[in-house]
């Protein structure tokens, strides 16, 4: 018996495992996952510049992402787990988008091979919690792991300007910073990062910070009370995801109040440090 369901959703055909417990059960519940990412996302970017996805999954924010840069950009979407992978290519193919690129292959500092773990389709995960090993073990995979700098900056002719990384990595978004320094250097990108990792947090803001980038912690809720299925019921009370707004200090973006208060000064600090809870 198959866990994945097929449903036309808020940003198109979706399908997804039906016992994954947070992106699945947000698509059946509010036929919407994380819309707070894509509506900050959307604010900023044109319609024809170029987006780094990494940790696609299976495409719930590549989608409406591809299609709003549809009128000439272009979504490099990286998702390295098979299962997932797997899930994004038919999302793609199904809503027929044409301005995506989808890479199977692990993105981290430097060169080289690595595991991920894998998930029993029959049983309720939280299917967005992959990560990378350096050791093989059951229930696992191997990928090939690259950096940033080495796809988009070393092995291609034709350098497209990148507008945005977003990177949603499972602990991961330093390494993936540490390999991409030569891109960011060359286009200076806005980034958008998970950082839910208190052990990796201060390192990885003090690495943005000597890169030139102002920092902002976005604190979207899992439950949105506009969402699409205009479901009351909150199956997400008191949690959210952990993520940075960066921008470099040479673009010219202006932000409202509300923003400067969630500036990122200091380094030591930590959302997770005022007990809140996370995705």
């Amino acid at each position: 018996m198959s866990n994945i369901i097929k449903q036309k959703l808020k940003h198109g055909i979706f399908s997804y495992y039906s016992n994954d417990k947070y992106i699945g059960k947000s698509l059946s519940e509010y036929g919407e996952w994380s819309e707070a990412e894509v509506n900050l996302l959307t604010k900023l970017l044109s319609v024809n510049e170029n987006i780094i996805e990494v940790g696609s999954n299976i495409g719930t924010h590549t989608i409406p992402l591809a299609k709003h840069v549809s009128k000439g950009g272009l979504v490099y979407a990286i998702e390295p787990q098979y299962q997932n992978h797997k899930l994004l290519l038919k999302n793609i193919k199904d809503n027929e988008l044409n301005n995506t690129k989808i890479l199977k292959v692990a993105i981290s500092s430097k060169e080289g091979k690595a595991y991920m773990n894998t998930f029993d389709e029959n049983i309720t995960s939280n299917y967005g919690d992959s990560k990378i090993f350096n050791f093989n073990f059951k229930n696992s995979e191997s990928v090939h792991v690259k950096t940033l700098d080495q796809l988009f900056y070393d092995e291609v002719e034709e350098k497209k300007s990148i507008k945005l990384i977003k990177c949603d990595a499972q602990g991961q978004e330093l390494n993936i910073i540490l390999g991409s320094r030569k891109i960011i250097d060359m286009y200076k990108p806005y980034l958008y990062l998970e950082n839910d990792d208190i052990n990796t947090s201060k390192s990885l803001i003090e690495e943005i910070k000597r890169m030139g980038y102002v920092m902002f912690w976005h604190l979207p809720p899992l439950y949105n009370p506009n969402n699409f299925l205009q479901n009351t019921n909150n199956v997400f009370p008191k949690i959210m995801s952990c993520n940075m707004f960066c921008f470099h200090q040479s673009s010219k973006i202006k932000l409202n109040n509300l923003w400067k208060k969630l500036e990122i000064t200091d380094s030591s600090d930590h959302p997770l440090k005022r007990n809140k809870k996370t995705y």
